[in-house]
């Protein structure tokens, strides 16, 4: 008996805990980067500053954020829509996306 009511308060307070890291989490709008990497602790003029990371983290948003807009745009089916999206993210260099991406450039300049 004592054994699940201890359980039982664990899970209980697991629980809250949990819920309270993803409420922190909603509340960071702003970008994170690492104060200190191992490289620069060690080498610091090869890494840029924690600002200029920061920057460039800024403005690789931004460019996924053209780059959705894009896609949203373009009359195309859904499931190679999605196929762009995700290479959006998890490979921004893939070679279907620069395809879509370079027709879509040349399709603008012809018109």
């Amino acid at each position: 008996m004592i054994f699940k009511i201890i359980c039982i308060v664990l899970l209980g307070t697991s629980f809250c805990a949990i819920a309270q890291n993803e409420v922190k989490k909603s509340e960071k709008e702003a970008f994170e980067v690492t104060r200190y990497t191992v490289m620069e602790r060690f080498e610091p003029q090869l890494m840029p500053s924690t600002e200029q990371r920061l920057k460039m983290k800024e403005k690789h948003v931004a460019e996924i954020r053209r780059r959705r807009e894009i896609l949203d745009t373009i009359n195309i089916s859904e499931r190679k829509r999605n196929k762009l999206m995700r290479d959006i993210l998890k490979n921004p260099f893939s070679p279907r996306l620069s395809r879509t991406l370079a027709e879509i450039e040349l399709e603008d300049k012809n018109d």
